[in-house]
């Protein structure tokens, strides 16, 4: 399986999925992950090519947050079961709600397996942080997929975004 990023706001790549691909993430507010098994990821991209619709494939040789994952969950979930969990010191954002992580959902093997199949909710955790004014984002890395990212979220000026080191190329 694999990952296509598309230009495109979730609502409008889920009716391209069919039955086979999942959303994989909301990144930005036109920026939307579909994942799931090679040759739908294919369909998807002759599509995406017909429609003149710009779209990239994640260079991963997985399905992330796809329902490809699924005969792996029970075997994660136990094995989060063995191992203590413990809330947060600081502060996180949740990519699987978009919103503050509870001591709960932090310590839930549930809330984890959820989180390993479900839709990343990229942008929307940037858009709860972009609420407090002055934040700064950082870039922790070579890469700049935080940087281009938050760049695109309403709110989060550009002078917000740092980075941590300068891209490897």
């Amino acid at each position: 399986g694999g990952m296509i990023s598309v230009a495109l706001p979730a609502e409008e790549l889920e009716p391209l999925l069919g039955n086979h691909l999942d959303l994989g993430a909301v990144n930005s507010p036109g920026l939307s992950v579909a994942s799931g098994p090679t040759a739908p990821l294919e369909a998807l991209e002759q599509t995406l090519q017909e429609l003149e619709i710009e779209y990239q494939r994640i260079p991963i040789d997985i399905a992330a947050h796809s329902r490809m994952l699924d005969p792996i969950l029970d075997r994660f979930r136990a094995y989060l079961e063995a191992i203590p969990l413990h809330p947060p010191q600081i502060p996180i954002t949740s990519n699987r709600t978009g919103t503050r992580m509870t001591a709960d959902q932090a310590t839930s093997p549930e809330y984890w397996v959820a989180h390993l199949r479900g839709t990343v909710q990229f942008n929307q955790g940037l858009q709860a942080l972009a609420e407090r004014p002055n934040r700064i984002f950082l870039e922790v890395g070579p890469g700049k997929a935080l940087s281009g990212l938050a760049r695109q979220a309403p709110g989060i000026a550009a002078n917000q975004v740092l980075s941590s080191l300068r891209h490897p190329d």
